[in-house]
């Protein structure tokens, strides 16, 4: 990676809400990377625009997560298994990354951050580790998520890139690329169901986690775009929209915002959490892109 300037054609450090960010820009394609919680908040392309969702209500503060874009669920998914008092999804999201620096690569920038495991991480999470997220931008945005254990013991987390997709209309929209897969519906509270095979369409709250590694198509005809949400290294799928009345009781989302967004979120969640032994590493990528219908 250069310095911590980078290329002030393709990155460039501003300050956006009150918050440090970088904004990256390549192949006619930018992002907003917020250096807290290490957060895309958008990507758009000149072909189709902005592909992520962000809440009019979002807040924007020093500890405080940032509703849209692609949030960093780490080092738990939802909230803590033993610890209900500790915050959901993790820490990750709420910590300021470091810049490490950026750099172009053919038609593509891509900008590093960094999380080190420290004493103000501790309390949640007593292991020693980096976190270091790339985040590439040009034809398309890929967000990889590398986890290494530097300490002396194993250790185990989960990880979701709980990307915010925006959509026309959720229940006009259709989702592909899970079919056949089983997963746990958390509204209903049932486990073990199957996809059918027909595509996913929404009638209603939605929070699917899915044991899946496939690449998932959102098919929007009022937008005339597909928008692919492909991953690697991710062994489960969340599907999230809150619907009506979960949009409500959420003070940094619209009451009427949730037919406009649709969350397809690569992730490695119970039970297929990663185990990580002394001096190993493991990166959970998620790639973003579209094309028209």
């Amino acid at each position: 990676m250069q310095n911590s300037q980078g290329d002030a054609r393709h990155t460039e450090q501003i300050e956006a809400h009150g918050l440090k960010a970088l904004r990256l820009r390549a192949s006619g394609s930018e992002a907003l990377v917020y250096l807290q919680g290490a957060h895309v908040a958008s990507f758009s392309t000149a072909e189709h625009g902005e592909l992520l969702w962000l809440s009019e209500q979002a807040v924007y503060a020093p500890g405080k997560a940032i509703r849209g874009g692609i949030p960093v669920c780490f080092p738990w998914f939802g909230p803590h298994g033993t610890e209900p008092r500790f915050p959901a999804h993790g820490f990750a999201r709420t910590r300021e990354f470091h810049f490490e620096g950026s750099e172009l690569r053919g038609n593509v920038v891509v900008a590093e951050l960094t999380l080190a495991g420290s004493s103000e991480t501790a309390p949640w999470f007593p292991h020693s580790f980096i976190a270091r997220l790339r985040v590439s931008v040009g034809p398309e945005l890929c967000v990889a998520f590398e986890v290494k254990n530097t300490g002396a013991s194993d250790f185990d987390y989960e990880v979701a890139l709980h990307t915010y997709l925006g959509v026309s209309e959720v229940r006009q929209v259709s989702v592909e690329g899970l079919a056949g897969a089983i997963y746990v519906d958390k509204v209903s509270g049932e486990s073990g169901l199957v996809q059918e095979p027909a595509p996913l369409l929404f009638t209603g709250e939605t929070d699917r986690v899915y044991e899946s590694s496939s690449r998932v198509t959102v098919t929007d005809p009022a937008r005339r775009r597909r928008t692919i949400v492909d991953k690697t290294s991710s062994r489960t799928t969340v599907v999230w929209n809150p619907w009506v009345a979960k949009a409500q009781r959420m003070a940094d989302f619209g009451d009427e915002e949730w037919p406009g967004m649709l969350c397809v979120e690569a992730a490695n969640v119970s039970p297929h959490g990663i185990h990580l032994i002394p001096q190993s590493r493991h990166t959970t990528t998620t790639i973003v892109s579209a094309e028209t219908l």
